[in-house]
């Protein structure tokens, strides 16, 4: 006796379901494939209840789609979870970076203080000069009679200077009777950089860093 024993059609779309839920489920746990989970839970999700409502028109077995609905389902409450844990756990640590580094930033670039140093010029004379004298890019003249003793003093910030002061006589190079000696000399803070001394002219220059 012959019986004709029927099955019920696969549900194929319940297995994709339940394939897409299980590896968005597992995906959503693993940071480097975490976008990957979104996705495939609501890829599966859709086809899972597709698959639940076809059978009633196809007489294909449910079960399967059920089950991959509830994967999917799962999959997407994880990987809900998963964002709002990994977003809290950044905006911590971005607070806690900012705060440490604030004060940090602060010791190790504080607020540039410029320094005022001070030079002095100063020339002996014993014949008519015309003085020059400044920093090598900003110079100033003047002219002095003989046996005068000439002194100035200018100020100027921190930086690297050139400072120069020199002094040459006059037309016709008169000494009115004096022994004609120039000496010029170039204190910068308290400290003489240099000193020279002629009688035909001179010329006192100094390199100053600070």
């Amino acid at each position: 006796m012959n019986r004709d024993i029927t099955t019920a059609p696969r549900n194929g779309l319940g297995i994709a379901g339940i394939v897409l839920g299980l590896a968005g489920l597992v995906f959503a746990f693993i940071s480097s494939a975490a976008a990957v989970a979104w996705p495939l839970v609501i890829i599966g999700l859709s086809f899972s209840l597709i698959g639940i409502v076809r059978p009633r028109r196809t007489r294909a077995d449910k079960r399967l789609a059920v089950t991959g609905a509830a994967l999917s389902a799962t999959g997407l409450l994880a990987c809900t979870v998963v964002s709002v844990a990994v977003g809290a756990t950044g905006d911590k640590t971005q607070a806690g970076a900012t705060q440490h580094r604030g004060p940090r930033a602060e010791r190790a670039n504080p607020p540039a203080v410029s320094q005022q140093h001070t030079a002095v010029f100063e020339l002996t004379t014993f014949q008519a000069v015309d003085i020059r004298y400044g920093d090598i890019d900003d110079q100033r003249t003047i002219t002095v009679g003989p046996a005068e003793q000439w002194r100035q003093e200018i100020g100027f910030e921190e930086g690297p200077r050139r400072l120069t002061l020199s002094a040459t006589p006059t037309d016709g190079g008169d000494s009115g009777g004096f022994d004609g000696t120039i000496t010029c000399s170039i204190t910068v803070d308290g400290t003489t950089v240099v000193r020279r001394s002629s009688s035909f002219g001179v010329w006192c220059n100094a390199s100053v860093d600070g």
